[in-house]
């Protein structure tokens, strides 16, 4: 994902005015598991291999915790190489009324060889904290792109649509293809950003001075990328290290736990980039 500001200056959040009072939720019953995970490295590179581990382990740790409660949302990330192999990770998201959201994990990673194949091995240990609640029927929220395409080329700008059935605060995260997070809105060139109820609005406005870019990493013919969109009722601030991939994993948890599960919607939009 690129833009005209600095990486840096997209995943600091500046807050201004006056203080805002938050609701936030009831704490809720935490449990710890330990699970581990295994993937073949053949037709992945180490980093991928790893990185579909770790998330076949949080999936399975959130699943153990929460019980048959937890429906998981998988956003998968395609990808290929120069040569044409194909390659395949994936983040997972959970979403349902009653499931859980890991808060801190240990992770330890070991490498063994099986039939001379690599074989990518994870343990995490995780604490798990159970949410529960039922979402607002009437609290929608609807992602897309302003073309209605999910392909873009290298380099193309990105432009999206928001539409909310109240009025509510919006924050806007990238998920890249490796599974790393930056946080688009709020931003110093998009602050603090409220949608009113049935209005429809455009990100990044014409008039914000800055765009937003499909990017490539280095060497890829084509990657899969996402963008999650949540919507508050209430102004609860998100803040995010930059390049954030482990503890922004744990620090969105954490930040969504604090919002009633009806006070709040999220839309994730996966795309295509090419060359």
């Amino acid at each position: 994902m690129g833009a005209s500001l600095p990486r840096s200056s997209v995943v600091r959040l500046v807050l201004a005015g006056s203080l805002c009072l938050v609701v936030t939720a009831a704490r809720a019953e935490t449990r710890r598991v330990e699970v581990s995970a295994s993937v073949s490295g053949s037709g992945r590179t180490p980093e991928q291999a790893r990185r579909e581990a770790l998330e076949r382990a949080r999936a399975e740790a959130v699943a153990r915790a929460a019980g048959v409660r937890v429906a998981a949302q998988q956003l998968r990330f395609r990808s290929e190489e120069v040569d044409g192999t194909v390659r395949d990770g994936f983040s997972s998201l959970v979403e349902t009324s009653a499931a859980g959201r890991i808060v801190e994990e240990q992770i330890t990673y070991r490498t063994r060889l099986e039939n001379e194949i690599p074989v990518y091995d994870v343990a995490l240990a995780a604490v798990v904290e159970l949410e529960d609640g039922a979402g607002d029927p009437g609290l929608t929220l609807d992602l897309a792109p302003e073309t209605g395409v999910r392909t873009l080329r290298d380099g193309e700008p990105l432009v999206l649509e928001v539409t909310v059935s109240r009025r509510c605060y919006l924050t806007l995260i990238h998920i890249g293809s490796d599974g790393a997070l930056e946080l688009l809105v709020p931003s110093p060139l998009a602050p603090q950003m409220v949608l009113e109820a049935g209005g429809k609005i455009r990100i990044p406005a014409r008039s914000s001075g800055f765009l937003i870019r499909a990017r490539l990493s280095p060497g890829q013919e084509r990657e899969r990328e996402g963008l999650l969109a949540v919507a508050t009722l209430d102004p609860v601030p998100f803040t995010l290290g930059e390049g954030a991939v482990g503890d922004g994993f744990t620090a969105l948890n954490r930040w969504l736990l604090r919002i009633p599960v009806a006070r709040r919607t999220q839309a994730l939009w996966e795309y295509e980039i090419s060359r």
